[in-house]
């Protein structure tokens, strides 16, 4: 008797649901990104300058859409944004004043995505008509596909080897290219409405490259990031 009065009074008090399951929820996240950088236009950029692979990691922040189809398996909308920016100078020349000849080079990731995220267990219970109840933690996997934007930038002193003479300029290569991802990670409960959520995923993509890189292979736009956030079901 006590434990059949004490449901609705909860569900009117507290922050459980009343009568139905959550049918969507929205997060918030912030990672690393770490892409893999293999095509020849990182190579001749590591190779002219004092960049290295690790300078094209960066932050990723994030936010994603989920909406429940089933009740272990949701739609998911995804949306990032990853950017390194690096101060370099040639490696082998400097300028006839002896100072370095210096470029910023910047590399930035927006990927918009769909994907099928599937859960391992059931991720709560219902409890009579007026409450909801999550399971503590639920692992999940998922895999879909979308669009990723980018932009590569070298600006600054470059070198005319023909001459040797040295002048200012900006190089830009920017579009988008199709990608695919898989990805996995579990969410953790802190009340019936909100949850932490840490993910591993991973993306290819390649772009060809703008006409102010003629001559290079295509862009690789692949890379790996981890991330975690906070998220509200409703």
């Amino acid at each position: 008797m006590l434990l059949m009065l004490a449901l609705p009074a909860a569900a009117q008090s507290g922050p459980g649901f009343l009568f139905r399951n959550p049918r969507a929820s929205f997060g918030l996240r912030v990672g690393y990104a770490v892409p893999m950088v293999s095509s020849d236009i990182f190579d001749d950029t590591r190779e002219e300058l004092t960049v290295e692979r690790g300078d094209f990691r960066a932050a990723v922040f994030g936010g994603q859409l989920a909406i429940r189809v089933a009740p272990r398996v949701d739609v998911a909308f995804d949306v990032g944004l990853s950017k390194s920016a690096k101060k370099s100078e040639y490696r082998d020349w400097v300028g006839t004043d002896d100072l370095p000849i210096e470029q910023w080079v910047e590399f930035q990731r927006i990927p918009f995505v769909i994907s099928a995220k599937v859960y391992m267990g059931d991720r709560g219970r219902s409890v009579g008509r007026f409450a909801w109840i999550p399971e503590a933690w639920t692992p999940f996997v998922g895999a879909g596909a979308g669009w990723v934007f980018y932009r590569f930038e070298r600006d600054g002193e470059f070198i005319d080897y023909e001459t040797l003479n040295i002048y200012r300029d900006r190089f830009i290569s920017d579009g988008s290219a199709p990608t695919i991802h898989v990805y996995g990670g579990a969410d953790w409960s802190l009340s019936p409405m909100v949850f932490l959520t840490a993910e591993g995923r991973y993306a290819w993509a390649r772009a060809d490259m703008g006409v102010d890189f003629v001559g290079f292979d295509p862009m690789d736009l692949s890379g790996f990031q981890v991330a975690t956030g906070i998220s509200i079901r409703f």
